[in-house]
């Protein structure tokens, strides 16, 4: 086309019709910047292809790292909870007029899954990742974006807010420490006879129990791991209805990126 419009002029200078040349000097030119439009306008489009393609990528990624956090919450929710039941009843032994009665066992089993540790760990590899590369204003939808950004810092506090109850566990497994040897009651333990072939006597199981139930009742008399666990309990029992808040923001935080993704996909 533009090969054209060159002969024309040619021709034109040749005939001293500038007026006509003039005019098709300015229509070369006005295809020229419309040539130059369609360029911008196709690599502007490829642009905003490829950057709803990261949007979109990161979207799902989101999906994962959501999914994980409300099994988490919910997990969490109901571990604290029984433990919580467990410490009350330990507590509770202190008030037992009849301890000979008590199954010291069953009771160490239930101190054991009231005293384990897990840190609260929620998955945020993805908005850790969007938050340090600045990529975060690639979120087209405001809501979603605005969630996303509340429920990081609901992390960062319940995270916080642990941090105290994990200081009062180990405190309180200090003092739990110096009130048993673990030694004394590996006949009865089930994983210690899982990997040591040992045959214990039908004494060596008499004295476990007898050390266990010593070893118990020191626990439950003493003033100091009566009060810490008095105060972890205190602390997990304040904790759940926060654990239930997020699992009903991360789910719904969830429906609403799984009906961005499914507005703006094919699948």
């Amino acid at each position: 086309m533009i090969k054209f419009f060159r002969k024309i002029r040619q021709k034109n200078l040749s005939e001293s019709k500038f007026g006509k040349y003039l005019l098709y000097a300015i229509g070369e030119i006005i295809l020229v910047v419309i040539g130059i439009l369609i360029a911008l306008y196709i690599n502007n489009t490829n642009e905003k292809r490829k950057e709803e393609e990261v949007e979109i990528s990161y979207l799902k990624r989101f999906l994962i790292d959501l999914n994980k956090n409300e099994t988490l919450w919910k997990d969490t929710y109901q571990l604290r909870k029984n433990q919580v039941q467990h410490i009350q009843n330990s507590i509770a032994l202190s008030f037992n007029k009849q301890k000979d009665t008590l199954d010291y066992t069953h009771l160490a089993g239930n101190m054991r899954y009231a005293l384990s540790w897990d840190q609260i760990n929620p998955s945020q590899d993805t908005f850790s990742e969007m938050l340090s590369s600045g990529n975060l204003d690639i979120i087209k939808n405001d809501s979603i974006k605005i969630k996303l950004i509340a429920l990081n810092n609901k992390y960062a506090a319940i995270i916080n807010w642990d941090k105290t109850s994990e200081n009062t566990h180990e405190r309180l497994m200090e003092h739990i420490e110096k009130l048993y040897n673990a030694k004394d009651f590996a006949p009865l333990s089930p994983v210690f006879s899982e990997y040591v072939d040992i045959k214990f006597t039908k004494e060596d199981f008499e004295n476990a129990i007898n050390n266990l139930e010593e070893s118990f009742s020191n626990m439950i008399s003493n003033k100091m791991v009566l009060n810490n666990l008095d105060v972890l309990a205190d602390n997990y029992h304040r904790q759940l209805d926060t654990f239930k808040e997020l699992e009903y923001d991360v789910s719904e935080l969830i429906d609403l990126i799984a009906l961005e993704i499914k507005s703006r996909t094919d699948y």
